[in-house]
């Protein structure tokens, strides 16, 4: 398989260096759409011989004029200081995967030396203040009249095309539009209503799109490099993780105007905003801090950990962030709200914490890793924290993904195949997607009846596929699909109530519908009548507080219910209020 001739050619600290940056456009479609090298003043204090093979051989297209990166990462010392000549000398002359990093193979050995003598050398320092990002903010006019019900916003899809910089919007197999966004980054994140999405860029835009009108509202410079974007809670800021220069800039999500640029001593690994607490959690890539955002106060806060958390992810409650560092290892349990590491375990290979799949089993919560450079996808326990077990999958993977609708953990390999595991009893079978295809991330419809999947490459494609009958429906020719983002199943502010569905789908589901009366009433009904405490005082004791809801007399028996199986029960019976959320119709 590919990623593991190529992978296992390069250090752990390259591949550190590699894995955040899946998203990079290949160089051969981004030529035409980019600017020249007259654009942007020579660098100072630089090796000119190599920066001429810089600029001769197109370098410049991806990685910017003055290395600052564009489609592809910077090219200075803070990015690259770390990797020794060897492996610069490897990326260089044999390409990358999985990032659609050419070969230079005709470079010649003085041509290489000098090339990488100038990648090594100092670059300008790089400014960017809450002044610019304000001067740089565009207010698009839309005359548009609105052509999107709001109410079909939970099955629509937004898929970005990183071979054309283009994002497309779907529904079902039908594309209602595409535009253009320039070195369009993954990581789309919709507000909470669904009305609009927010598009981050590698080159620091961010972008906001009006799903009434079809047409961008906003866009803004947030930086001149950018990791990621995350939502504070009730989506009022817009969180702009940058690499150049380090920091956080914090946009008001409204009009995109800038509220706080917050500067960083380090290079930030990923933000991630937590929808119960108005904070946000992130890390670096080579300091082993945990930094806590307060959104209130945009105040933050450090907490020691073992290694730096390269990559992690927040559980669906708000109350773990889960991960480790590239070098391997250890997997690392970091409680949010005791400020400490509650759990570690051996973990074999490089987990991928930010592909991670959440569920619920006989009274048990799972997640589920694949692993970057092992055949394996490593199973867990979480909240009562625990190793179950590796899987072999037969090559290694960059997502694993699920939902309360299906059995099956919808497993990624590195092959032409995708490998479908039943999360009940972990037996594996084998979905043929594309013969001499690389077939990566999963997503799902709103409704869950369908899974959309790419098979990554210039001539690539996403085949839809019937969730049930696991057959394709339809393959739409697409090139360099690098994420695919749904209102319900990608948003960590639903992620809770995904859970508690699963919880529902064990307890509840004889006697109550989310927003139809049965034998007991409706969830919205009781998400209507019951705040938080009232739905949990309900479940705890329900001969006690039925008349609460009405009722004189009470039917429902009394579960032993943890209080993670409460809490995600709860977010499930609030969300049956939202028509946007509740995936049993149309």
């Amino acid at each position: 398989m590919i990623i593991p001739k190529i992978i296992t050619r390069l250090s752990i600290a390259a591949l550190s260096f590699i894995i955040c940056l899946v998203s990079c456009p290949a160089f051969s479609i981004y030529a035409k759409n980019t600017d020249t090298a007259k654009n942007e003043p020579e660098p100072v204090n630089i090796s000119k011989a190599g920066r001429k093979v810089y600029i001769g051989n197109g370098c410049f297209v991806c990685h910017g004029v003055q290395r600052l990166g564009k489609s592809a990462p910077p090219l200075i010392p803070q990015f690259i200081g770390r990797l020794p000549y060897d492996k610069l000398e490897t990326i260089i002359t044999k390409g990358l995967f999985p990032v659609p990093m050419p070969a230079f193979k005709k470079l010649t050995d003085k041509e290489l030396s000098e090339l990488i003598s100038y990648l090594k050398s100092p670059s300008q320092k790089v400014l960017w203040n809450k002044n610019d990002i304000k001067t740089s903010l565009i207010k698009y006019e839309n005359t548009k009249k609105p052509n999107i019900k709001l109410a079909n916003v939970k099955n629509l899809m937004a898929v970005v095309e990183g071979g054309t910089g283009k994002v497309w919007i779907m529904t079902g197999t039908k594309i209602l539009n595409k535009f253009d966004f320039g070195d369009i980054h993954g990581g789309l994140k919709y507000s909470p209503s669904g009305r609009y999405l927010y598009l981050p860029s590698n080159t620091g835009f961010v972008g906001k799109y009006d799903f009434y009108t079809k047409e961008l509202a906003y866009k803004v410079r947030a930086c001149r490099y950018l990791r990621n974007i995350s939502l504070s809670e009730g989506g009022k800021y817009v969180l702009a993780a940058c690499w150049l220069p380090e920091s956080i800039a914090v946009l008001n999500a409204k009009n995109l105007k800038p509220v706080k640029v917050i500067p960083l001593k380090h290079r930030i690994s990923v933000i991630y905003g937590l929808f119960r607490n108005n904070k946000a959690a992130f890390s670096f890539m080579h300091k082993s801090v945990i930094g806590i955002l307060n959104t209130d106060a945009l105040s933050v806060n450090y907490y020691t950990i073992p290694v730096p958390f390269q990559d992690f992810f927040v559980d669906p409650l708000d109350e773990y962030a889960v991960g480790g560092s590239f070098k391997g290892g250890r997997l690392y349990v970091f409680s949010l709200k005791k400020k400490r590491i509650v759990y570690s375990h051996y973990s074999y290979g490089i987990p991928h914490p930010a592909g991670a799949a959440f569920w619920f089993d006989n009274g048990k919560f799972y997640f589920a890793l694949t692993n970057l450079i092992k055949p394996y996808v490593s199973v867990w326990r979480m909240y009562n924290w625990k190793f179950i077990k590796n899987i072999y999958t037969g090559g290694p993977g960059f997502f694993v993904k699920t939902n309360p609708y299906t059995k099956y953990l919808w497993v990624d390999n590195s092959s032409d195949n995708l490998v479908l595991i039943n999360k009940y009893n972990f037996k594996i079978k084998k979905l043929a997607v594309k013969k001499g295809g690389l077939i990566i991330h999963t997503q799902f419809s709103g409704n869950e009846r369908l899974a959309y999947i790419s098979d990554y490459g210039k001539n690539g494609e996403i085949a839809v596929i019937n969730t049930n009958s696991l057959k394709i429906i339809k393959k739409i020719p697409a090139n360099d699909v690098i994420g695919k983002y749904n209102y319900v199943n990608y948003q960590r502010m639903n992620d809770a109530a995904l859970l508690g569905e699963e919880v529902y789908f064990a307890y509840c589901w004889g006697c109550h519908n989310p927003t139809l009366e049965s034998i007991g009433p409706s969830f919205s009904y009781i998400a209507t009548h019951l705040n938080s405490a009232g739905i949990r005082a309900q479940l705890s004791k329900p001969a006690e507080f039925s008349k609460n809801l009405g009722y004189k007399y009470n039917a429902m028996p009394k579960f032993d219910l943890t209080k993670h199986e409460i809490k995600s029960l709860i977010a499930f019976i609030k969300d049956s209020r939202n028509k946007n959320f509740w995936r049993y119709g149309n």
